[in-house]
């Protein structure tokens, strides 16, 4: 391969793979900010003065009883005392590999807060729920974890190729006359 044209083939590369990036990093970047200023269920929970939360096993008995026929998925346990209890459930007719469905408890009185049911989420709830799948490349299953892999080794790529181009821009450049004088000191011996 030539010179010049491997020079244009490290510039190109360099060009679409930053552009490639850019645009999946401010996805990834969007999706990430709205998923931190997400509403969710807290403040809920009345502390109870003297009176410990329930006990685990209590808590998904009755979360288990607000979605009884999801598959128990995931346990969110509270950070603050006033924070609800959080359990996700997939359901039978979910089409994603992980459970949509919530259900928010009181984990001092075991009273049922919310129950979050992914077969009647309004448009906007879904939209939300489409954050998640984006923001971690889960949305087309091993294929798009697979190409969140190669987006994760752009950088790489991308310092590759921008050292190769600058060396190709600061590498000396010889002279004619330089070369016709190291033949000529060459021809003498």
């Amino acid at each position: 391969m030539q010179e010049k044209s491997f020079r244009h083939l490290v510039f190109k590369l360099h060009r679409y793979i930053g552009l490639a990036v850019g645009l999946i990093a401010i996805l990834v970047g969007l999706t990430g900010s709205l998923l931190v200023f997400q509403s969710e269920i807290s403040n809920f929970d009345q502390p109870i003065a003297g009176k410990s939360p329930l006990r685990l096993p209590e808590q998904l008995k009755t979360a288990q009883a607000a979605l009884s026929d999801g598959a128990l998925w995931r346990i969110y346990f509270p950070v603050k005392p006033e924070d609800a209890f959080m359990v996700r459930f997939k359901l039978p007719q979910e089409n994603k590999d992980y459970g949509q469905s919530y259900v928010y408890l009181d984990r001092y009185s075991d009273k049922v807060l919310r129950v979050d049911s992914s077969l009647k989420i309004s448009l906007g709830d879904r939209i939300i729920n489409s954050f998640v799948p984006l923001h971690y490349g889960t949305f087309w299953g091993l294929p798009s974890r697979i190409f969140y892999v190669f987006v994760g080794l752009a950088p790489l790529v991308l310092f590759i190729t921008s050292f190769v181009m600058w060396r190709y821009r600061y590498q000396p450049k010889t002279k004619i006359c330089d070369r016709s004088i190291e033949l000529s000191h060459s021809h003498r011996n």
